[in-house]
This record gives structure tokens, C-alpha cells and sequence, in this order.
């Protein structure tokens, strides 16, 4: 029963991400998918959201356009890059992660022209995912403290793809529990 909760949660997830802000950028062919581990940065010089349970600090020159309680919407000065991050109460855990990667390809196959395999991090998750329009998505998970953590995507058309996942991991980096 735990293993169907599990299963619905990330399809639900996974749903309402792909469903909040979108570019319209680029129609160019992807770029690459490394697995790469890379130098993080926490971003600290940046615009620092108060959210309910947690804290986050995006780019000093990106602007919000959506926020509310936990939930927060920005984009890069250029509006090319969209970040979207929202708490989640009763998410995976850390043990799990591996398992809720896999669902999220199985569930996404059909909606988008390319899936990368979950790329699992200590206590990170994330999905490379290629939109038909050929949009980046960067959907993720980041488990703080036990279910509880942050969900979202990272989207941008893929000549910024570098940009967005270097945004990300920085952005993801900076993330606090209150």
C-alpha cells in the first residue's frame, strides 16, 4: 500500500510541476545529459525567500512572480530560466529516492520527448526531462529532514541548459528547514 501511495504521490508531484511556469525558448535539440558531479556554489548573494517551513536564496537579478506561503515561482533576468519550488510535507525519504526516481521516468515517458535516468545525490533527486518543444526541465526533490523537503523544476530552453542546472544546484544548495 506504502509502495502505491509512493507511486501516486510522484505522479501527482511530478504533474503539478510540469504544469507550473513555462518558456518559450529555443527549439533546439538538447544538449548534453552529464552526470557529472559539479563544484556547487550556495547562492548567498541573492534574494532570500521566506517560505513557511523553509528558507531559499535565488540570483540577486532574477525577479519573483509568484509567491505564497511555501510556494515560489521566479525567472532569470532574461525570463529564460524558471524556477519553481514548493515545500513538501510527505515526500520520500532518503532511502527512497532511488525508487521514486524510477516511477517518475515510468510515470513521464509518454509526456515529453527525452527522460535522463534519475540522478541521485545524497539527498537529492532530479530528472532531466526534454519537453516535445525542446525545453530543459530539471524537475527535483530534496530531502531535508526525514519526508520533508522541497520539490520542483528548473526550466529553459536548451542553450541555457548549462545556466539552469548551474542555477539549480545553487539555488538547491542554499535550501534551510526552519
Amino acid at each position: 500500500m506504502k509502495k502505491l501511495f509512493l507511486i501516486a504521490l510522484a505522479a501527482i508531484t511530478m504533474g503539478l510541476v510540469a504544469c507550473s511556469g513555462s518558456n518559450n525558448g529555443n527549439n533546439s535539440a538538447s544538449a548534453s545529459n552529464s552526470g557529472e558531479a559539479q563544484n556547487v556554489e550556495q547562492a548567498t548573494d541573492g534574494i532570500t525567500f521566506e517560505g513557511e517551513h523553509y528558507t531559499v536564496t535565488y540570483p540577486k537579478d532574477w525577479k519573483e512572480t509568484f509567491a505564497t506561503g511555501d510556494v515560489l515561482n521566479a525567472k532569470s533576468a532574461d525570463d529564460a530560466i524558471s524556477l519553481s519550488i514548493n515545500f513538501d510535507e510527505s515526500g520520500p525519504s532518503v532511502d527512497q529516492l532511488k525508487e521514486t526516481g524510477a516511477n517518475v521516468k515510468l510515470l513521464n515517458q509518454q509526456d515529453y520527448k527525452e527522460i535522463g535516468d534519475p540522478q541521485i545525490d545524497g539527498n537529492k533527486l532530479v530528472v532531466r526531462r526534454v519537453t516535445n518543444e525542446g525545453e530543459i526541465d530539471f524537475s527535483y526533490l530534496l530531502v531535508i529532514e526525514g519526508t520533508k523537503g522541497v520539490m520542483g523544476s528548473v526550466k529553459a530552453p536548451a542553450d541555457k541548459e548549462a545556466d539552469a542546472e548551474k542555477a539549480l544546484n545553487s539555488i538547491l544548495a542554499s535550501v534551510k528547514m526552519k
